[in-house]
């Protein structure tokens, strides 16, 4: 093997190199994403699970949307929804200027 074809074959191996570490560094941001998901959707089981076994948490839920019309209960919980993620949004710089501030 002349050193110009081996010169080519270590150039090719190069660039597949870099071309591997850009493909998982972009299944890592799609995984990140995907676990978030998933992590909200599991979240969601969980309370459903945990209602399923109370009973009278779903006479509590259904006696609310009777009294709280559901053109309301729609709006209050979009609201809630908007507070929910701005919260997981600000709560990790909040922890993380509260950390800084307790070193010093």
């Amino acid at each position: 093997m002349n050193s110009s074809a081996f010169m080519r074959l270590a150039q090719r191996r190069t660039e597949l190199i870099a071309r591997c570490a850009e493909q998982r560094n972009v299944l890592s941001v799609q995984n990140q994403s995907l676990t978030q998901v998933t992590s909200t959707l599991d979240h969601g089981l969980t309370v459903v699970r945990r209602i399923k076994h109370h009973p009278l948490a779903i006479a509590g839920i259904m006696l609310a949307v009777v009294i709280i019309k559901p053109r309301r209960l729609l709006a209050l919980a979009r609201t809630g929804l908007v507070t929910w993620q701005t919260l997981r949004t600000v709560t990790p710089m909040l922890q993380d200027m509260l950390a800084r501030y307790q070193k010093k």
